[in-house]
């Protein structure tokens, strides 16, 4: 996978750089373990996304923000709001856990969440974990957890943005504070016309809309602690293309709502905390296009979660923590078409944890129950043990194992030609993770060499009648290696990141699909005064589609912003500076003629903003 000399003068470098440079501002995270740590005792790899990164970039959805980020890769269908794979270390989106404010979400029916829905306006910050997470979280954080935690800005803020193909977005955010009560809020608004999105079909515009608000109140008490209430909802719709449907086509589109309430309590005493939380969640999707006879119709499906957290830490002693707590929710699902066999279930869970850490050796062990009323039980584990090198670089090696529980379309889909199938069992992995971490006061450095082996993969194939069906019939290993290097070197702010990835099926060789073995992203960014201005570069080896193979693309994008006065400021954004016309996505090929009809991907396109500070 690596050279071991090659690792060991990376390592040996790293080492000897800047030992003399003063150690930079600690970073907290309390996503990988549910309690406040610094990032360099998790003992896994971990990515914070600040709303400062978010301002700076001026990219203008969520998926183009994990695009920059090491271990990602983001296949898109097209545009603004249209469906976008989120592949972590090589993994499909089913397999990353995605929080919002630490609330599961998304489709019980899909088994994963539509990121292209979540608006960027709405996040103030992002926590990203990977490798499996399933001793804390469990069902689906075979690859990692992405927690979005949403706006509470200090000031009151108005922006509005313009771009190419009728562009519009609009946002308001801010914080008031009366005596011990803050709350905070966010709104938005966001529309663009769109392109064509799919070769093949009719040449329309595929447009994008989404309309959405937040709240985030927070009540702090000595004697109480604190109690917090925090609600996000947003409603749209997407236009879209689709392959199966005829050539002259424009009916195609998918309406969304979705929202999430949540309650809860924190208190800290001595050496004890204590959190419980309570929420509700839906995503309800109603899908409008042609059915098999060639009909008009629209599919609706819902998802409703009720789910209830509790947990609690405790300082053994200076160097002991230990945390624990339990989980419940309950999944429903609400459809317009044929009845599911079940439409609802309930998961509970108990983990406990222990957390050493004598600021020389770190050592993690966590252990989970989880009890699905549609399969059973599932026990995980993560394991892990780190080395203080010195007061700026750590060693980690950790192992961990998780699993996905078959959604409610793999279990119970009612179509009689292509049935579910409840004797599923859940895909089971084990993640391996072995990782160095420097951090200087000018330079940040992270490599990381891991290992997921997912076994009980499930796929569609023929039953004994001859049918389509989910079957537990496959497995793959995803290994590989990511660098991340950031320094500062006279003013210019440099971020690199390199990703060498082999995901295959173990049973037949073959690579994933959409998977890129080699990744880079680049940025560089530097401040004059009131104005800064940088570039960043996404490059994309050659990887395998869904029915052909996909060539090697490397983008270019611009972005500036200048500080007007102390409320006002400008931004823009180029992207796809060099108008280069490449293919992300394949749709399908048509066998008598051999012609392949892909995913059209964004020509050169143009962002204009202004934001005023209250």
């Amino acid at each position: 996978m690596l050279n071991k000399s090659t690792l060991g003068v990376a390592i040996a470098a790293a080492l000897s750089f800047s030992v003399s440079a003063e150690q930079s501002i600690e970073r907290l995270t309390v996503t990988a373990n549910k309690f406040e740590q610094s990032i360099t005792d998790v003992l896994a790899s971990v990515t914070v996304i600040e709303r400062s990164d978010i301002e700076t970039s001026n990219v203008r959805d969520l998926p183009s923000l994990l695009a920059t980020q090491v271990g990602f890769q983001i296949n898109s269908n097209g545009g603004f709001g249209q469906s976008s794979g989120v592949s972590l270390r090589g993994s499909s989106s089913r397999h990353t856990l995605i929080l919002i404010d630490g609330v599961r979400t998304g489709s019980a029916t899909l088994g994963y969440k539509s990121i292209s829905n979540i608006p960027l306006n709405s996040i103030e910050r992002i926590e990203i974990v990977k490798g499996s997470r399933a001793a804390v979280y469990g069902s689906d954080a075979l690859a990692g957890v992405i927690n979005i935690i949403t706006r509470t800005k200090e000031s009151v803020s108005l922006d509005a943005t313009f771009g190419t193909d009728a562009y519009q977005n609009y946002q308001v955010a801010g914080t008031t504070v009366v005596d011990a009560v803050k709350a905070s809020f966010n709104a938005g608004f966001e529309k663009t016309d769109g392109f064509d999105v799919l070769q093949g079909v009719a040449p329309d515009e595929d447009g994008y809309e989404n309309k959405n608000l937040g709240f985030n109140i927070r009540y702090a008490d000595e004697l109480l602690g604190e109690l917090k209430a925090l609600g996000q909802y947003s409603e749209g719709n997407a236009q879209y293309d689709n392959a199966f449907s005829p050539i002259d086509s424009i009916v195609e589109n998918n309406e969304f709502e979705n929202y999430q309430l949540g309650l809860g309590w924190d208190k800290s005493f001595t050496d004890h905390k204590h959190s419980i939380n309570v929420a509700i969640a839906t995503d309800d999707s109603d899908n409008k296009g042609y059915d098999y006879t060639g009909a008009i119709i629209t599919n609706s499906y819902k998802t409703k979660r009720k789910q209830f957290d509790y947990h609690g830490s405790y300082n053994a002693s200076q160097v002991l923590t230990v945390n624990g707590g339990f989980n419940w929710y309950k999944d429903e699902i609400f459809t317009n078409g044929k009845a599911y066999l079940a439409d609802s279930k309930v998961a509970k869970a108990a983990f406990l944890g222990g957390y050493f850490d004598d600021n020389k050796v770190i050592a993690n062990l966590a252990l989970r129950l989880d009890d699905d009323e549609q399969f059973g039980n599932e026990t995980t584990y993560a394991a892990a043990v780190g080395y203080h090198l010195n007061k700026r670089a750590t060693l980690r090696l950790s192992q961990s194992t998780g699993f996905k529980a078959p959604t409610f379309n793999d279990l119970y889909f009612p179509d009689p030609l292509s049935p579910g199938n409840p004797n599923l069992a859940p895909e089971t992995s084990t993640n391996q993770e072995l990782g160095l971490s420097l951090d200087f006061s000018q330079a940040k450095l992270d490599i990381s060499i891991f290992r997921n082996n997912i076994e009980n993969l499930i796929a569609w194939a023929p039953n004994a009648a001859g049918k389509w069906q989910p079957e537990n019939i496959n497995e793959a290993r995803h290994e590989g290696v990511e660098f991340s290097f950031a320094n500062t070197v006279l003013g210019f702010d440099n971020q690199f990141n390199f990703t060498y990835l082999n995901a295959e099926n173990t049973e037949t060789g073959v690579a994933q699909t959409y998977v890129s073995p080699r990744t880079v992203n680049w940025s560089v960014a530097k401040q004059w005064g009131d104005f800064d201005a940088g570039f960043d570069m996404q490059y994309r080896s050659d990887r395998q589609g869904k029915v052909t193979e996909l060539s090697s693309y490397t983008l270019w994008n611009l972005t500036a912003n200048y500080q007007f006065n102390s409320a006002l400021s400008f931004s823009a954004r180029v992207e796809n500076l060099f108008d280069k016309q490449y293919n992300a996505v394949d749709s399908s090929m048509d066998y008598v003629t051999g012609e392949v009809f892909y995913y059209n991907t964004v020509d050169r396109r143009f962002f204009v903003g202004a934001s005023y500070q209250f």
